[in-house]
């Protein structure tokens, strides 16, 4: 898993939010993708484009900034692919050190973003820059090369409880799951890593944010916790012989839950635990 070419590329820092982020009182994951991305230095570009109703959803997120100190916040305003392709990408990405894609459908926000100019300009800016790129529920998902799009919430894992389709990704060989807890979705990433087992699947709790660089950490921070479900030493997995209604079995699945500052390597698929953490008192 440690091979260049396997590696995610981040040149600065990815911001993933499992949705229903504090908007209006703490605002704790807000206020530290703006010290991600430079404080009061923070340019910061809103793309709104998965919402149902982007302007609504872009005027949310101005305010909310403008809240924390950002004077003029830019917002790619688009409500059709058309508008996308049209924009000046270049203009639009100049001088920005912080990029947040809203929640909404990760389908819609793929279809109007992928392939554009604009798509490709903040892939390489991902890659090659210090920028930090936020993405909140859908803007969470779609990050993803292999994306959830589609799935249930089902008590046990079953063939065709879960949709994939390519995402605009940002992350190579990570599948992001949001609202995780809170809708019950443990079963459904566990089937979408069983398709491909040298995906990590990473389940994140509503106002929860992952952390990751360009090193392999990932470092849990916010109210919830994550879980993180490796299928790279599956030993048994029979999801390619049953029926797509059909539940299925699988062995040897690991599975880790984090809390706020726990850090997981995602190079080498384990926890790196606190030092001094978890030890018994001394009742001596």
């Amino acid at each position: 898993m440690n091979e260049s070419h396997d590696r995610e590329v981040i040149g600065g820092y990815l911001l993933v939010i499992g949705g229903a982020e504090d908007k209006y009182n703490e605002r704790r994951i807000l206020k530290k993708f703006l010290s991600l991305a430079g404080d009061e230095k923070a340019e910061v570009l809103i793309v709104p484009v998965a919402s149902d109703f982007p302007e609504f959803a872009a005027d949310v997120y101005v305010q909310a900034f403008r809240n924390l100190g950002v004077a003029n916040p830019r917002v790619l305003r688009a409500t059709s692919r058309q508008d996308i392709v049209q924009a000046d990408a270049e203009k639009l990405l100049d001088g920005v050190n912080g990029v947040f894609i809203t929640g909404g459908d990760q389908m819609r926000l793929v279809s109007l973003l992928g392939g554009t100019d604009f798509a490709d300009r903040l892939r390489h800016m991902v890659r090659d820059t210090n920028i930090v790129l936020a993405g909140t529920s859908a803007g969470a998902a779609g990050m993803s090369t292999s994306m959830i799009v589609r799935g249930e919430s089902t008590s046990h894992p079953h063939k065709n409880s879960v949709r994939l389709s390519p995402g605009l990704g940002f992350l190579k060989n990570i599948i992001i799951d949001q609202h995780f807890t809170e809708r019950g979705r443990i079963s459904r990433l566990i089937t979408a890593v069983s398709f491909n087992p040298y995906n990590l699947g990473v389940g994140i709790d509503e106002n929860t944010a992952i952390i990751l660089d360009g090193k392999g950490i990932l470092e849990v921070y916010g109210q919830g916790s994550v879980t993180i479900v490796d299928g790279s030493k599956i030993t048994f997995n029979e999801i390619a012989e049953v029926a797509d209604n059909e539940a299925f079995s699988v062995c040897n699945v690991q599975l880790h839950v984090l809390r706020d500052g726990l850090v997981y390597d995602y190079r080498e698929r384990h926890p790196l635990q606190p030092a001094n953490e978890f030890l018994l008192p001394d009742l001596g």
